[in-house]
C-alpha cells in the first residue's frame, strides 16, 4: 500500500509560507494530485517530466512571489 503525502512532508510551507513548493512524484493518479495540493503542495508533477514546462511553472512562481 502506497502512502499518501503527510502535512509533515510539507512542514516547510508552514515555516516559510513565501516558498512555493512544486512536487515530483512518479504516482500520477488523481488521489496522489489531490492529497499533495491539499497539504501545500502549489503544482505537482509527474515522472516523465516536461522540463519546459517544469522551468515555466518555476518561473511563474517566482514572479509571483516577487
Amino acid at each position: 500500500m502506497r502512502k499518501s503525502w503527510n502535512p509533515a512532508r510539507l512542514k516547510a510551507k508552514a515555516a516559510r509560507p513565501d516558498v512555493p513548493i512544486i512536487m515530483i512524484t512518479a504516482y500520477g493518479d488523481a488521489d496522489t494530485k489531490r492529497n499533495a495540493l491539499e497539504n501545500g503542495a502549489e503544482a505537482l508533477f509527474t515522472k516523465s517530466i516536461d522540463f519546459a514546462l517544469l522551468r515555466s511553472e518555476i518561473d511563474t512562481r517566482v514572479e509571483r512571489a516577487a
